[in-house]
């Protein structure tokens, strides 16, 4: 019988609604203030806060709706507090760029390392809860782990900075960047590219654009026609369209201006200029900083961070992409896709010099990894059997896909393009979900 062996570490309790909400929000520079991006109201409708009979109607009654904030700082709403203390190492003196070439080979541009590390510490000025800064060394190193694993996965060993059905190849031109959006149908995943444009002969594009939804809880959007019809035919400005972008591939409108509030100086940032999550590393790293900091499922305080934290790797990946892959399809690509995450988070893992976390909180995430290690499609996960949260009830098998390379870098001597339709950079499928965790391209994508 498989064993389980758990990373057991303990936390505070976490911050409750009333932590982040204006009970006590009295005297001196505090205000209590609203949280427009959750729904549509003023800051005078948060007074009834400040008393404590107030937190049992509207406003007051709604997670974090109404904050306290105190005004001779920049307003920027709290994160979820984990209970834990701020370390005194910072996040890249643990993360080395030796570390972060290991992890990935082939990063290109905008995913380097001086803008990772930078990303981060504009996050940690801001915010009293740290990112990759909270708690024991073990657990800022599980942390870096967990998110290394995920965004490897997500952009393609950050080599991807945009969907592929949507952008795998760029236009230039000297009035700037294009891009064809296709369906799988017409895509040549082989050679990345798109042979029937979704937008020739007069069609649109409008996919990740709610358009009900407008400024302050969603960037503007609607249909996108071709650029013309003569040099630029099937062709749109990806600066219309809110599509995956970035380490964690951010989509939609109603994501795009609430990442832009809290990364940019003004919340149209990133609603007048999208790409620049593709072209810009405070935006590629900071958009992915901001979902593992800031998501949370519906009616939970819990998100990546706080979860990582707890040591629960399953707990991340249902946040992320809880809906297809906790758990995935048997018959779907999801499944494929599961065993591509858990090789990145294997690789980040060992060069981290980490054991795996509990698996526990993704459905079905232990069994594929035991599934993972016993045929030999894991082989960087070999090391971890007999450390990590589900043991394998064999032993792993002999047979691997390909010879296990040096550096962890198990991409470099595969077959590329048939590694890379396991990334979520490199397929797509149609939207499913609408609320905030699950509205992210992480959750559509194969």
């Amino acid at each position: 019988m498989a064993c389980k062996m758990r990373i057991l570490i303990l936390l505070a309790p976490l911050a409750s609604a009333q932590d982040l909400s204006c009970v006590g929000c009295i005297g001196g520079t505090n205000k209590c203030v609203a949280d427009t991006t959750i729904q549509l109201l003023e800051d005078d409708d948060c007074i009834p806060c400040l008393k404590s009979s107030g937190k049992w109607t509207w406003p007051c009654n709604v997670e974090g709706l109404c904050w306290c904030w105190d005004s001779s700082k920049p307003k920027y709403k709290p994160a979820l507090l984990s209970g834990l203390e701020p370390a005194l190492e910072k996040p890249c003196d643990i993360f080395t760029e030796e570390m972060f070439n290991k992890t990935a080979p082939n990063a290109v541009h905008p995913y380097t390392y001086e803008g990772l590390c930078d990303a981060i510490d504009m996050m940690n000025e801001r915010y009293d809860e740290k990112i990759f800064m909270m708690g024991t060394l073990q657990q800022q190193k599980h942390e870096w782990a967990a998110f290394l694993g995920h965004t490897t996965h997500e952009s393609a060993q950050y080599t991807a900075a945009r969907e592929a059905l949507v952008c795998a190849r760029t236009t230039e031109r000297d009035s700037g960047t294009f891009c064809k959006p296709c369906d799988n149908a017409n895509f040549d995943w082989e050679n990345r590219y798109c042979e029937v444009s979704l937008v020739a002969n007069g069609q649109f594009y409008e996919e990740y654009c709610d358009k009900i939804v407008t400024p302050p809880h969603g960037c503007v959007c609607g249909p996108t026609t071709e650029v013309d019809k003569e040099n630029l035919a099937g062709l749109i400005n990806p600066n219309s369209a809110f599509f995956g972008r970035g380490a964690i591939q951010l989509s939609w409108n109603t994501n795009y201006i609430k990442a832009s509030q809290v990364l940019a100086e003004s919340a149209d940032t990133l609603c007048s200029q999208p790409d620049l999550v593709a072209t810009d590393p405070k935006y590629a790293w900071g958009t992915a900083l901001w979902f593992w900091m800031f998501s949370n499922p519906p009616g939970e305080q819990t998100n990546c961070h706080i979860k990582a934290l707890e040591g629960s790797f399953g707990g991340t990946l249902r946040i992320i992409n809880g809906g297809l892959e906790c758990p995935p399809d048997p018959n779907g690509y999801h499944a494929e896709a599961v065993v591509t995450r858990l090789r990145y988070y294997c690789i980040a893992a060992s060069v981290m010099g980490v054991s795996l976390m509990d698996f526990d909180g993704c459905e079905g995430l232990g069994d594929a990894f035991q599934r993972c290690v016993q045929t030999g499609f894991c082989p960087e996960c070999n090391e971890h059997y007999g450390k990590s949260t589900m043991e394998p009830s064999v032993a792993p098998a002999q047979r691997v896909p390909t010879p296990r390379p040096s550096d962890w870098g198990s991409w470099k001597n595969e077959d590329w393009a048939a590694f890379t339709r396991g990334n979520s950079a490199f397929k797509s499928v149609s939207s499913l979900f609408g609320s905030l965790t699950l509205s992210m391209a992480v959750c559509f994508w194969l």
